[in-house]
């Protein structure tokens, strides 16, 4: 950074002042409109041309371009996407906006990226705040915000149509049409996709994790009057998605001598989601003056996700001995699955029991008949029929929200931005939560920005929020800028964050519920386990300092940004959300440490190369936050326009780290125009290959060769 200050030359005040600058501006990292140089953190925009250059069919797979955003999959349709990492299964500490809506839910504390009605066709550009962004978003935007930017209906008028067929079930179909009705212009879109996910798993058998979606989205503008402007928008989806029975057994089958067993082999069924979304949003606006911006903003969306079948197991996970033994401690059932699959003929050994039992997990002695008496139980069902029953992990979360934002230009050197937000999130499900649970929430936030001097740019920010669950939390934000030129400035921020629960978390009441049973059951119904959220859980905190650099060289076309940074999060809540050992606390603590740097260049008329790379140290106290931390990632892009109506594009993407497993893939895309103006049809194919041998974040997700290609052909009319 010193390097680069002495290197430029001294510039006077009104080089600020009067000369205009031609740069990208954002929205995202303040809700103030802002030049590169300008945002107080390190800010990543991934815009229409890289979108299309990368092929990416997903979102997950375009932010691959971002620096220190770690890319995992726990399933070919369920991807993880953390910035910096921490757990594999839960994406839990980003915000993510589709047009200033968030789709992050407040039940799961996760996103579901294969469910968002958008297509990737209608993204104009994403922008990525890399960092805290509590102060502007609130809490859940604890490491980062993700704005998902749809293209405008003006920029996109006539009708596109664009069909993609590839390997692994590649089948993607969109088609939208652009339109004006008197003061108003729309795009209609409808799209749908297919693909069957990973081959099979480290065992060799076919995987059962495919998905299938149709969707549509309706985005309009209508001009009210000279000074106001309403944006609408509605959506919905429908689709599937494969999976294998998602019941923990706790009895498998191991002697087909016995009929138990045979009937447990013979029973496979499976627990396949039904997605379904829908949304509405409206977004008003109103210059009342140059100076001074009123918007008010308001959204519906509901998400479904539904899953029903029988499930089989041993009788024993109706006996009250089981629930009794499982309320000793969660390790006691898990024990005894183990048990009960002989696993180095455990079975009927008294020294495994008090070995294990009662030294290492620390059973009370006098509580080991309770294993006996359930082992006998179960041994003496094996000459019997399973009990069997049906169950769901249904879940509909719902979601409003009315934010109202005034955006002021006090004077030449002061502007702010304020406003506050209402919101009612809702989860209903008899299996997690035992019916309902709601919650409310209520924001207001300011974000000032002063120029004292032409050098200096002070910016101060911060979010006080209050949620009926978690209580109040105060979010404050502080940072300053030095500019050497009006286009390179160097930053230094500090913030503070929080994330809340979420309703699983700390409201948790999951159990299933024996419908419709069947099998030698005798007495209760009641399934042995239960996953109780404490319902006391503090928010998780961090505080973020950062350094960094922010320049863009005219003559070269070439922008640059630079940080380094130290994170610290306290109170973290890292278990996994499940039915058997859910134990959930504030016991966990991460720190990250390292430097970031992203580089876009615009090295001729006709190409264009873009670096990232991230180098990260980190402790995490809990296992799980260690798996989804690369200590070196980043990418390489290289995109050329060629004579006769040709580009290209050739992408490399590597991970040394990501759950024990290192990630390279290189990605080649080749397209040719044909036609000229708003008549004109492309044909384009997309080619990945993994560099490396390993299955992708998990041992069982495996491909049966390393080449992924796709072809697709888009007519513009």
């Amino acid at each position: 950074m010193l390097g680069v200050a002495l290197s430029l030359p001294a510039f006077a005040m009104d080089d600020i002042v009067l000369q205009p600058l031609e740069l990208p501006s954002v929205l995202s990292a303040t809700r103030l409109k802002q030049s590169p140089a300008e945002i107080p953190g390190s800010m990543t925009v991934i815009d229409r041309e890289l979108i299309r250059a990368s092929g990416a069919r997903d979102v997950p797979e375009i932010l691959r371009l971002v620096p220190g955003m770690m890319v995992g999959y726990l399933l070919g349709h369920r991807s993880n996407v953390n910035y910096h990492g921490t757990n594999t299964t839960e994406a839990r500490r980003m915000q993510v906006l589709v047009d200033g809506r968030s789709v992050y839910r407040p039940g799961l504390a996760t996103v579901d990226w294969t469910d968002i009605p958008l297509a990737v066709e209608d993204i104009e550009r994403i922008e990525v705040f890399r960092g805290p962004n509590t102060a502007a978003y609130g809490a859940n935007a604890l490491m980062g915000v993700i704005n998902i930017i749809s293209t405008p209906p003006e920029l996109r008028q006539g009708t596109q149509v664009r069909i993609t067929q590839g390997n692994r079930g590649v089948n993607d179909l969109y088609a939208s049409h652009g339109f004006s009705l008197q003061n108003s212009v729309a795009r209609l879109s409808l799209f749908a996709k297919e693909d069957t996910g990973f081959d099979f798993d480290d065992d060799g058998k076919d995987y059962r994790d495919s998905r299938r979606l149709n969707a549509f989205n309706l985005l309009g503008e209508t001009t009210l009057s000279a000074n106001q402007s309403l944006q609408w928008q509605l959506g919905a989806k429908e689709g599937s998605n494969q999976l294998e029975n998602d019941y923990t057994v706790m009895a498998e089958p191991s002697d087909l001598s016995f009929r138990f067993d045979r009937e447990m082999a013979e029973h496979e069924p499976n627990s396949d989601t039904t997605a379904r979304d829908y949304f509405a949003q409206l977004h008003w606006k109103n210059d009342l003056s140059p100076t001074n911006r009123l918007e008010v903003k308001a959204y519906a969306q509901h998400m479904e996700r539904l899953a029903q079948w029988r499930a089989c197991d041993s009788p024993i996970v109706f006996s009250p001995l089981l629930r009794e033994l499982a309320e000793l401690g969660n390790v006691y059932p898990r024990r005894l699955n183990y048990i009960l699959r002989n696993r180095s003929g455990a079975w009927g050994d008294p020294a495994f029991y008090s070995d294990y039992l009662v030294r290492y997990d620390g059973l009370p002695p006098d509580k080991l008949p309770l294993v006996d008496a359930l082992v006998a139980e179960h041994q003496a069902a094996r000459d019997g029929q399973p009990a069997c029953w049906d169950l769901n992990e249904n879940l509909r979360e719902t979601r409003y929200e009315v934010e109202v934002q005034n955006t002021l230009q006090l004077s030449n050197s002061l502007r702010t931005v304020l406003g506050g937000s209402l919101r009612y999130d809702e989860a209903r499900s008899d299996t997690f939560f035992d019916g309902r649970v709601d919650n409310q929430i209520g924001q207001l936030f300011a974000n000032f920005e002063y120029r004292p001097h032409d050098r200096w740019l002070l910016h101060a920010g911060a979010m006080a929020e209050e949620d009926r669950l978690s209580g109040f939390s105060f979010s404050p934000r502080l940072a300053a800028h030095y500019f050497l030129r009006p286009t390179h400035s160097l930053r230094a921020v500090y913030s503070e964050a929080v994330r809340s629960p979420d309703m699983y978390e700390n409201n948790a009441n999951w159990t299933y519920t024996a419908n419709n049973l069947s099998g030698p059951v005798s007495g209760s119904d009641k399934y042995y386990a239960l996953a109780r959220g404490p319902g006391d859980l503090e928010q998780e905190r961090m505080r973020s300092r950062e350094l960094g650099y922010n320049g863009y060289f005219s003559n070269l076309a070439l922008s640059v940004d630079i940080k380094v940074f130290y994170d610290e999060i306290s109170n973290m809540i890292s278990q996994p959300l499940q039915i058997v050992n859910f134990v959930p606390n504030n016991d966990s603590f991460s720190r990250f440490q390292g430097a970031e740097t992203q580089l876009d260049w615009k090295m001729s008329r006709r190409d264009r190369v873009r670096l990232t790379y991230a180098y990260i140290d980190f402790v995490a106290t809990n296992r799980l936050d260690q798996r989804l931390t690369a200590r070196n990632s980043g990418s390489a892009a290289w995109l050329r326009e060629w004579p006769a109506g040709f580009e290209s594009s050739l992408i490399y993407y590597g991970a040394d780290m990501l759950n024990e497993r290192r990630f390279e893939r290189l990605d080649g895309r080749v397209a040719k125009r044909f036609g000229s103006g708003t008549n004109n049809l492309e044909l384009a194919l997309t080619w990945q290959y993994r560099l490396d041998d390993e299955g992708l974040t998990w041992p069982e997700n495996l491909y049966e060769n390393r080449s992924h290609y796709y072809v697709s052909a888009e007519l513009d009319f």
